[in-house]
């Protein structure tokens, strides 16, 4: 896993959230990350975890009921403070 997926990772683990994250550094959602966890229904509950830690939609909006993949959890969302995740140092 890529250092910064893996910062990412541990970041969300330590706030109760299991998934896979994956910073998309091309295309058109470029700087945005992919949160998803495989058979997880995306829930009001991770909606509030995410929206609290100041996660916000890929278009700067807050997470609603309806930003999850088809109600799986595959959310594309800009993160706080993203330079934190995208830094060599330790």
């Amino acid at each position: 896993m890529r250092p910064e997926n893996q910062k990412m990772k541990d970041f969300l683990q330590g706030h109760g959230i299991d998934c896979t994250p994956k910073y998309l550094k091309d295309g058109s959602l470029k700087g945005r990350w992919m949160l998803q966890a495989k058979g997880k229904n995306w829930s009001q509950e991770l909606q509030d975890k995410l929206n609290s830690l100041g996660f916000r939609d890929f278009d700067n909006a807050p997470l609603h009921r309806f930003s999850g993949n088809g109600g799986m959890f595959c959310v594309c969302v800009r993160a706080p403070m993203p330079y934190r995740f995208l830094s060599t140092d330790n």
